[in-house]
């Protein structure tokens, strides 16, 4: 008992300390059966001990790891030679370690503690409600994080808005972003922690370029590392995007670079099982009080290169692995959502989708494979999908790819692209390519967050770096209220254009609406 005082007093009133031997820092990933599963790396493959315990009746469960060397993780000969640019990169070994909880109190808070070696991590979480318990919840969503080294010095191209009829115009000389793409995600992730929601979803690219360890390793240094710690304390639901298929500078789209890619990104989640094995990691479900999220690959269709397919550039016939599922009916993933969707429609549940590819936009991927200047990355094929969204009451389908804030309507079911977590500025190009039309689009940042300039100065409106806040809220009597709220970090500047401080904004696109 004097034990657990004391440490609860130690993670209540000192810092997390500088910690050497953890690779990755603790992070909680959903399990099967209303568990969590509780993640990390370390250097060296030295065991490590994991306690936590419900801070109301404080039973402490202490368990061990048991380490193993993940050798798709280590460095390529060409990351071996940036070192000398790269001062935080690791000695390249990679050791994984994973347990999961076990008789959770549904809703309880827990503190926990990781001891690896010399070093100790303190962080809580709070167990996953019982499926179907009427209780609020908050999820968070935000997707194209791609990060990579090169994104702490980058300022992204910045495509002017639409303006205000008051707004003195764009100044000439602004032409990329006021934040690098790390400050701004780090602003972006800090945010999402304060918003302390129950649930993080993060619908792909979460790396520019998933057969890149550098990209991983700057990955988790924003979510569970030295730029924050999000995930440690809040579950992740990511969704595989193209960017996780891509070699990025170790082979791009070659055949075996996209499966030693895919390879990474199971190695980090480790997800609830589904109807194949090989599968697994990719598309899965979970269950959190009142909300089912399913979450699908929408990394290829078949047959290749048609107007069924995402991606021109990844076809099964040359893939030499077995975990790319296809996403159309009759495929395993396709009949496994099917039945999920069913399942979860008869138990009441309120059902949001996520994946990568967004079927409804107006940016730079609203073209099939086969149309002239596509880019040859379609998110239309996932439209497939949508009549069955509409049959099992699906609300809400949370994606990213285009790097947009979008949001659309379709049979009632509410579509976001969310990509806008700290990457790139996508814009809608539909005044440019009227085939890009998207008749569903209900608002989008381009061109209803109007910019107001006064000289340098950006007084309000833009494109910016930010997330989806989705509040779930029984009502009295039956049914929940759903409000939809997007948040951006809008940077301050002088009146010389020079960026003195961000702040959180919201757009002015709040989506409420009610289920019975």
């Amino acid at each position: 008992m004097k034990l657990i005082v004391f440490l609860w007093i130690l993670f209540y009133l000192l810092p997390v300390p500088a910690i050497s031997q953890f690779r990755v820092d603790p992070y909680l990933l959903p399990a099967d059966n209303g568990q969590l599963l509780i993640s990390w790396f370390s250097e060296l493959g030295e065991e490590g001990r994991l306690q936590y315990w419900n801070i109301i009746e404080k039973d402490t469960t202490v368990v061990f790891s048991r380490p193993q060397l993940l050798t798709e993780l280590s460095y390529s000969e060409l990351e071996e030679s940036e070192r000398v640019d790269f001062p935080d990169m690791f000695v390249n070994e990679n050791w994984k370690h994973q347990l999961y909880t076990e008789s959770l109190s549904p809703g309880r808070k827990y503190s926990y503690v990781v001891i690896q070696g010399r070093d100790t991590f303190y962080s809580h979480f709070q167990a996953p409600p019982l499926p179907g318990q009427r209780k609020p919840i908050r999820i968070v969503a935000l997707a194209d994080t791609e990060t990579d080294p090169a994104g702490r010095t980058i300022f992204r191209k910045w495509e002017p808005g639409f303006q205000t009829d008051e707004s003195s115009g764009r100044p000439e000389g602004v032409l990329n972003y006021l934040l690098t793409e790390s400050e701004g995600l780090q602003y972006n992730v800090h945010e999402v922690t304060e918003e302390n929601p129950d649930l993080i979803l993060l619908p792909g690219d979460l790396v520019q370029g998933g057969g890149y360890q550098r990209a991983w390793d700057e990955f988790f240094f924003h979510f569970s590392g030295k730029f924050g710690h999000p995930i440690s304390t809040i579950p992740l639901l990511p969704a595989i995007g193209n960017w996780e298929n891509y070699g990025g500078p170790n082979g791009g789209y070659n055949p075996l670079a996209v499966q030693k890619s895919r390879s990474k990104y199971s190695s980090y989640f480790t997800m609830p099982e589904n109807n194949k094995s090989n599968y697994r990691n990719f598309y899965y479900r979970v269950d959190y009080g009142p909300v089912t999220i399913i979450t699908l690959d929408s990394s290829n269709g078949l047959p290749d290169s048609t107007d069924f397919d995402t991606n021109i550039n990844i076809n099964l016939s040359d893939y030499p692995g077995d975990d790319l599922p296809d996403i159309n009916p009759g495929s395993d993933q396709w009949n496994w959502a099917i039945e999920q969707l069913r399942e979860a429609r008869d138990l009441g549940q309120i059902i949001i989708v996520q994946f990568h590819h967004i079927p409804y936009s107006s940016g730079g991927h609203s073209l099939p494979l086969t149309a002239e200047n596509s880019s040859g990355q379609a998110g239309i094929p996932m439209r497939v999908y949508t009549p069955e969204f509409k049959k099992y009451g699906v609300v809400a389908v949370i994606c990213g790819h285009n790097e947009s804030l979008e949001h659309s309507v379709v049979d009632g079911i509410h579509f976001w692209d969310v990509g806008i977590a700290g990457d790139g500025f996508g814009f809608s190009i539909d005044d440019k390519d009227p085939r890009r039309e998207n008749p569903y689009r209900q608002w989008v940042a381009h061109r209803d967050a109007r910019e107001l300039w006064e000289g340098e100065k950006l007084i309000s409106g833009g494109k910016h770096y930010g997330h989806l806040v989705i509040e779930i809220v029984p009502k009295e009597n039956n049914g929940y209220k759903i409000e939809m709220i997007p948040r951006y970090i809008f940077p301050v500047t002088d009146k010389f254009g020079r960026v003195s401080s961000t702040e959180v904004r919201t757009y002015d696109n709040i989506v409420e609406f009610e289920t019975n």
